[in-house]
């Protein structure tokens, strides 16, 4: 099959109807009426466009520009997501390692504009993608060539993601065997629809001959506290594993408010362990994420993406658990 021949700036032109120097300004946000700019941004979507990043980073001297992105639009506040700190304090400590620099975009990733104004202006060698992003804009990202890592998720929509996150069946295996050998064996899952959680959950309770139908409750990661009551009320089991931190927290109050002791009447353990967990009452049992390292792996794979290295492999980080008092 005969390969697709790039189109160029000279065919946006035309299909829009202006000269070049028009698409040229448009491209890096200078003066043009909000007429033109629909033509332009029209004819680049339909002739899918892809500008030729490497060749204008060299020009620049920015081909050593690194791009953080952290979506707004998803269904939680990214912004104040309390992983997000520790996995760009990795990130930071390994792009000043190996002499790069960095910029942090925080914005709506529906906006195919805005996407290509930052990619067009700033000359970005590569993205750290921190939060899930659709798969629609992704190829979006692919159709430019320019490489991204995602940091702790994944798209499996698309085979050739390179992405570095934390194992959860690891993470499920090490809170499940930790509840089993504190004699706990009537356990409720708490999963947020991964199905990585819940295969490996039910697996462990069966290869020990132990109760796990209708203990998985697949539901959002940020459930509202009446829906999460509900489920309590309705499934007392005598330990929580609990894949939401918001979950966690709630847990407790429920617990607090119903006169249940903790762990004496029902165990908690929470996926993810912060350290203002040491400040709550009782101090909960987690599964702590690897998050800095998670960060510093993160840029190395982008590092050797820019610099052509060939089939750099996607990587699961192990957890760790930290005991305190829940369980």
């Amino acid at each position: 099959m005969e390969k697709e021949k790039p189109v160029n700036i000279w065919e946006v032109a035309k299909k829009a109807g202006v000269s070049k120097s028009t698409v040229s300004r448009v491209l890096n946000g200078y003066g043009a009426s909000e007429k033109t700019q629909k033509k332009v941004w029209k004819a680049i979507e339909e002739l899918k466009y892809r500008p030729n990043i490497s060749a204008r980073s060299l020009r620049n001297k920015t081909n050593n520009l690194l791009g953080i992105l952290i979506p707004t639009d998803l269904p939680y506040d990214t912004i104040a997501d309390p992983v997000n700190p520790s996995k760009l304090k990795g990130v930071i400590s390994k792009i000043k390692e190996l002499n790069y620099d960095v910029l942090m975009f925080i914005e709506d990733t529906s906006d195919f504009q805005r996407f290509h104004e930052i990619i067009m202006e700033k000359g970005l060698a590569g993205l750290l993608l921190f939060n899930e992003i659709s798969p629609e804009v992704l190829q979006n990202f692919r159709k430019y060539n320019i490489p991204y890592v995602s940091v702790n998720w994944q798209d499996s929509t698309y085979e050739e993601h390179c992405y570095v996150k934390t194992d959860l069946a690891q993470a499920t295996i090490l809170g499940v065997e930790h509840l089993l050998s504190r004699g706990y064996t009537d356990i409720g899952l708490m999963n947020w629809e991964s199905p990585i959680i819940e295969k490996t959950f039910i697996q462990i309770m069966k290869e020990k001959g132990l109760p796990w139908e209708g203990n998985v409750w697949n539901t959002e990661l940020y459930m509202s506290e009446k829906e999460l009551w509900k489920y309590l009320d309705a499934h007392p089991h005598r330990a929580y594993f609990s894949f939401s931190y918001f979950a966690s927290l709630r847990i407790i109050k429920y617990c607090t408010l119903k006169g249940l002791r903790i762990p004496e009447d029902r165990a908690l353990i929470s996926y993810e362990f912060f350290p203002f967990y040491n400040f709550v009452h009782p101090r909960l049992t987690g599964i702590q994420q690897q998050l800095e390292l998670m960060g510093q792996i993160a840029v190395e794979k982008l590092v050797a993406m820019i610099k052509g290295e060939d089939h750099v492999e996607s990587q699961l980080i192990s957890p760790k658990i930290v005991i305190r008092e829940t369980t």
